[in-house]
């Protein structure tokens, strides 16, 4: 079982350099988030459709969407997104991904363009008690 695990991990690698330059950043900031004690990281990606099929593929499931969570984490995005010079945001890319590495909450958002869909990823900050 080890070794099927290390085979998915290196073909949604493969997965990720196959597709990383067809993502493109469209939002990149800092959010107020309700009751927390500091404003939340924010990213709005927009990856191209196939690239979630493939990856629903690789998992071996049955679904129109894979959890967003999951996808963000397991394909290690945070990461390889880092050398990314062209985006759209009012944050530097770098200080937005160090807030990204932990609890997130992703939400998908279909847009006009059929072959490609949003992906926002928000940090889940660390809550005001009062």
């Amino acid at each position: 079982m080890p070794m099927q695990t290390a085979r998915l991990a290196i073909s949604i690698s493969d997965l990720v350099q196959k597709y990383i330059g067809e993502i493109k950043i469209e939002g990149c900031d800092f959010v107020p988030f309700d009751n927390a004690v500091s404003d939340a990281a924010y990213l709005l990606l927009n990856i191209p459709t196939k690239m979630l099929v493939e990856y629903l593929g690789l998992k071996k499931q049955r679904r129109k969407l894979p959890d967003g969570e999951e996808f963000w984490k397991e394909t290690n995005l945070v990461e390889k997104l880092r050398g990314f010079t062209n985006y759209n945001g009012r944050a530097r890319l770098g200080d937005v991904l160090d807030f990204l590495v932990g609890r997130v909450q992703c939400d998908y958002q279909k847009i006009s363009d059929a072959e490609r869909i949003w992906l926002s990823i928000t940090e889940i900050p660390e809550m005001d008690e009062d």
